[in-house]
């Protein structure tokens, strides 16, 4: 058989592109026999922006890095030749005349709706809406895609679209919610942890990479994922500092004390381990902080990400490890604010107990895995 895999890759984002990896290495291991790739398909232009910086410096390593994810994708997920084709009806084309038995379509975020051509009425082409295929949703998410605010015509797509697919396995308690609307069969829908889940984690990438940079991440250091203009950090790493904190990011910054721009996926999914906590707006990672048994406190950038009944696959992720609300800051434009870092963070560490979570990660892991054998053809 000819299998595809239809998720998104190829960017800048670490999680974006090991959540490809790990759904790749676990549909090849499900289907040895058979042919598997990642569609070289992307239905919108991935990003490639370098960090806003004018030193000379960070622009060396972010073209390093560039690199390191071109390498990434070429070597680790075999994409050599990839299509950017934003018009759905000439990508749905496209993915029909590779001639695929099967399409797995997941993981990741790409049920999500924001991303179609200006003024289109109708579904991304990752819902593969009347494609030929045993097509088959594996840890699927749609973001925050509301039914309810959907045009006749998306609604009706949407219903022919999810009821074609044989298997429905999604990621999360928004997309679980959207999925109640379409199906005529609510029992289909199954509850799928995301495919880094079942990564196994090489730490020799970051021991090498620290080592060739000859850099020392004390313990009492956090780790912050951020945006350019996330001016509320300002007052928060200053309060970091008065405690003796350090400062690591992937991004350059005036009160960063450790910035490693240059980390390819492999090197910094492994990073996770070296410090006390992290900070993050990233779904991956709270993931891979869980698999190396750091806290991690996350926040929305803004309420857009959240749907009618206050759901998010942030607020899923940390609800599915027990550590909801103390691992949730809040979202940057909401009325409320962020809550205090170190406060949240306290209270965090007192539910923060890696036994069990040890026992939900393998519980993920063997979930995803039991799930992918039952798509199988028996």
């Amino acid at each position: 058989m000819k299998i595809g895999i239809l998720t998104y890759y190829g960017d800048l984002n670490c999680g974006t592109n090991l959540q490809a990896y790990a759904t790749l290495l676990a549909i090849r291991k499900a289907y040895p026999d058979d042919e598997v790739e990642i569609v070289p398909f992307h239905g919108f232009r991935a990003r490639m922006m370098p960090y806003k910086t004018f030193s000379p410096v960070n622009i060396y390593h972010d073209i390093i890095r560039f690199k390191k994810y071109a390498d990434f994708k070429r070597d680790k997920l075999c994409v050599i030749h990839d299509h950017t084709i934003t018009e759905v009806a000439k990508a749905l084309e496209f993915i029909a005349s590779r001639k695929y038995d099967v399409i797995y379509v997941g993981a990741d975020t790409l049920l999500e709706l924001d991303r179609l051509p200006k003024g289109y009425d109708g579904i991304s082409t990752y819902w593969l809406k009347d494609i030929k295929a045993k097509k088959i949703l594996i840890a699927a998410s749609s973001k925050n895609v509301d039914f309810d605010k959907l045009s006749k015509k998306q609604k009706e797509d949407l219903k022919i679209a999810a009821n074609q697919f044989s298997h429905i396995g999604l990621r999360d308690r928004a997309t679980l919610n959207l999925f109640n609307h379409l199906l005529e069969d609510y029992n289909r829908i199954k509850y799928v942890p995301d495919p880094t889940f079942t990564f196994d984690i090489d730490y020799s990438y970051i021991e090498k990479y620290l080592a060739q940079h000859n850099i020392h991440i004390p313990r009492k250091s956090v780790f912050i994922q951020f945006f350019g203009n996330d001016i509320w950090l300002n007052d928060a790493v200053a309060k970091l500092k008065r405690e003796n904190y350090t400062i690591v990011t992937s991004r350059g910054i005036s009160w960063s004390d450790i910035v490693l721009i240059d980390m390819s996926p492999l090197e910094q999914i492994g990073l996770y381990r070296y410090v006390d906590f992290v900070i993050t707006h990233r779904f991956h990672d709270g993931v891979f902080s869980l698999k190396n048994h750091t806290p991690f406190l996350i926040y929305i950038k803004s309420t857009n990400e959240m749907i009618v009944n206050g759901e998010s696959k942030h607020i899923s992720l940390l609800k599915s490890f027990e550590i909801y609300p103390q691992a949730y800051l809040g979202e940057c434009d909401s009325k409320k604010g962020l809550d205090d870092v170190l406060s949240r963070y306290k209270k965090l560490k007192d539910v923060f107990n890696e036994s069990k979570i040890d026992d939900i990660l393998q519980r993920n892991k063997m979930d995803y895995i039991n799930f992918l054998e039952s798509t199988k053809d028996k």
